[in-house]
């Protein structure tokens, strides 16, 4: 059975969807890190670096409501360079980047078991990625409320760290400036991690219910929700705990303090619910993400092919057993650096995108039928604009390694896809001369 994914996934789904993949793993362990960097006034840096997630989420708004399609990165940059090399590469360097993601918040997740249950890392790990499998190949409504139910776990946690803190506020200068404005600017760029993920629910465009008109709502409702949890979840804890002393698992001793001896265990319930969701909603989009690229012709058409739960069965076993790999291999810090970088660049070139398709499809801003980015000059998309200068920006924040083994990744990709357009073009000889 072949293609054609039923669109019955509604508004509100797709705003869990994409909560599921913000609200991860990153908030619990990067509000230590960034206060040593930015201090007492680290909830600004979670402000700023929500505020340069919006400028790309935008874009994302505005592209995936003129071209919905599962295959995202891949077909925004087909429309504006027209070179289907540089979308394979860019759609090869996405899945990648999607594949690596993934394996390393099943990591985390087994960290988070190890404490529970006293099991090895790799086996909380392995757990996870069979149960989020399973549940991706049962059905995309089975799939939608298992992660129902652990963003809302996950976001009751959250509150329960606000509410039961919220009464220290005020016992510090939040606005007191510890490491001056460039410590704030430089946890900005640590904490923007945190808000990776939003981007993902362009994959749900052919299962969407009107498209054009929720996926853009789902991104700007999620990063608002995101964005408040975050800065409120920050201001909680430099209040109760002086930045000095916060170590990676700063959320953790601020439950242990707010909430009493059984706040260390909450937490990481709460935290396998929060790592448990996105691995089972990265499986789900990056499979999308290949089954679009199928359809696009790009990649080989197996990959198109679905199950009687309508699932793409196909690709969620290749996602499986690539994610499986890197699991295996542990390398973690190496593993982060590369999805971080190949993140940014791939907003760099999505920003950029945009831009370049406003100005050749001039005729198409009369359309009303479509989100649109606002504060324009022209033709030009203002936000976008920031989008490319500021994902920049923290691109040079990382070592020349981690770039060039990215780059060359990409690269790769565009080496398959020539190889690939080499192997089809000899067939049609070999056709034409029989």
């Amino acid at each position: 059975m072949e293609k054609n994914l039923k669109k019955n996934i509604t508004l509100f789904e797709t705003i869990i969807y994409t909560l599921s993949v913000i609200i991860g793993a990153g908030i619990f362990v990067l509000v230590g890190l960034a206060t040593q960097v930015a201090g007492n006034a680290t909830w600004l840096s979670f402000i700023i670096a929500a505020i340069v997630a919006s400028f790309t989420g935008l874009s994302y708004a505005e592209l995936s409501s003129r071209y919905p399609t599962d295959s995202a990165e891949y077909t925004y940059s087909e429309n504006a360079f027209n070179k289907k090399w540089f979308s394979f590469g860019l759609g090869f360097l996405k899945v990648f980047v999607m594949i690596s993601a993934i394996s390393v918040i099943a990591l985390g997740f087994g960290e988070y078991f190890l404490i529970l249950f006293n099991l090895p890392i790799l086996v909380g790990a392995l757990i996870i990625l069979i149960l989020s499998f399973l549940i991706n190949l049962y059905s995309v409504k089975g799939t939608m409320k298992f992660a129902t139910v652990f963003v809302i776990l996950t976001i009751l946690g959250l509150l329960a760290i606000i509410f039961s803190g919220i009464g220290s506020i005020g016992t510090v200068n939040v606005f007191e400036f510890t490491f001056g404005f460039n410590g704030i600017i430089s946890a900005a760029a640590l904490i923007f991690f945190a808000f990776l993920g939003f981007e993902d629910v362009s994959s749900l465009s052919e299962e969407s219910k009107n498209p054009k008109k929720n996926i853009p709502k789902a991104i700007i409702i999620s990063l608002v929700i995101a964005s408040v949890l975050y800065a409120l979840v920050c201001l909680v804890a430099v209040n109760v705990i002086p930045f000095s002393q916060m170590t990676n698992s700063a959320i953790t001793q601020v439950a242990n303090i707010t909430l009493g001896n059984l706040g260390g265990i909450i937490l990481s319930i709460i935290a396998l619910a929060a790592t448990g969701s996105t691995v089972l909603i990265m499986i789900f989009s990056s499979s999308r993400m290949i089954f679009g690229m199928s359809e696009k012709k790009a990649l080989p058409e197996i990959f198109t092919k679905v199950s009687k739960n309508n699932t793409p069965y196909i690709s969620l076993i290749v996602v499986i057993l690539f994610v499986l790999f890197f699991v295996i291999l542990s390398q973690l810090k190496f593993i982060t650096e590369i999805t971080d970088f190949g993140s940014l660049l791939i907003f760099f070139l999505v920003n950029l995108s945009l831009i370049i398709i406003r100005f050749k499809d001039k005729n198409k801003l009369k359309i009303k039928n479509y989100f649109r980015v606002p504060l324009n000059i022209g033709h030009l998309p203002i936000l976008a604009t920031l989008g490319c200068i500021f994902t920049f920006i923290f691109l040079l924040e990382f070592n020349i390694v981690i770039g060039f083994i990215t780059l060359s990744i990409m690269f790769i990709g565009i080496l398959i896809y020539f190889l690939r357009e080499k192997h089809i073009f000899r067939h049609i000889k070999i056709i034409k001369n029989k």
